[in-house]
């Protein structure tokens, strides 16, 4: 019979309260979660719950200190462990703080470099796809939600719309479509920004080389397409829109069968 491994046994209760600093005390309970044998079951639960807990309490931390980008990081790798309704109890808590330090902070009218710095904007971007996933979540919607939603949308909305690069049209679009859904009101000026986007796009297709990916250019054909079937769009925008996806669906034609006569690159 082999002897056993030699080492210090602590008791579980005394080990998840250690006097250490959070992050070494995380470090150690990781390794010994890598070390435990499968029948530990009891022990694996609880250290696999306390590092969640630490993860957590790390992420709201980043958030409080304004670490938006750091947030996201975490929140991306923690998301998928959680369930449904933590997640959802997570990032309830999470957008005020957001709706707080993105569009509060900056105003009714932000500054043209705060609505054109692309950290910004990509952070509103991240902050609108969270509320998306928050909204598909199970649990009751506080009264605050679709306010916030309509501003963390509309302030991303008008961040992208001053990006300059053709790969953010994609998202300009996404964008504006959802603004729409979320404040009818503000179809006056997104109906014609959406029509703008594609017009760009059919451009930039008729220049050598100016789109990489032409797939962006389709979807963007098809959403605006499906604008066309909306009973509240005017018919003089309805017109303007048809006539656009028309002439954007011939020029990807055309840059396709180009693509195809091509020689391969050898």
């Amino acid at each position: 019979m082999n002897a056993a491994a030699p080492g210090v046994w602590i008791p579980l209760n005394q080990l998840l309260a250690l006097p250490l600093p959070a992050e070494p005390l995380a470090s150690l309970w990781r390794e010994l979660l890598r070390a435990l044998p499968a029948e530990a079951s009891r022990e694996r639960l609880a250290l696999e719950q306390a590092l969640q807990a630490h993860e957590l309490r790390r992420l709201e931390a980043r958030f409080e200190a304004g670490a938006i980008e750091a947030g996201f990081s975490l929140l991306d790798g923690l998301a998928p462990e959680l369930e449904p309704d933590l997640l959802a109890e997570l990032l309830s808590g999470l957008m005020p703080r957001l709706h707080h330090a993105l569009v509060e902070l900056a105003g009714p009218d932000p500054a043209p470099e705060v609505v054109a710095d692309p950290r910004r904007a990509e952070c509103l971007w991240l902050a609108d796809q969270w509320m998306r996933r928050l909204e598909a979540l199970p649990g009751q919607a506080c009264e605050l939600r679709p306010l916030m939603a309509e501003h963390l949308c509309r302030y991303a909305a008008v961040a992208w719309l001053a990006q300059p690069a053709p790969a953010a049209r994609w998202r300009k679009l996404d964008l504006l479509q959802r603004l729409v859904l979320l404040q009818p009101e503000a179809r006056s000026w997104a109906v014609p920004a959406i029509r703008d986007r594609l017009l760009e796009g059919v451009q930039e297709l008729q220049q050598d080389e100016a789109i990489a990916d032409p797939l962006h250019l389709a979807a963007l054909l098809q959403a605006c397409a499906a604008m066309e079937h909306d009973p509240q769009l005017p018919q003089q925008a309805r017109e303007a829109l048809q006539l656009a996806v028309f002439r954007g669906r011939a020029a990807l034609e055309v840059w396709q069968n180009l693509e195809q006569l091509s020689p391969p690159t050898p």
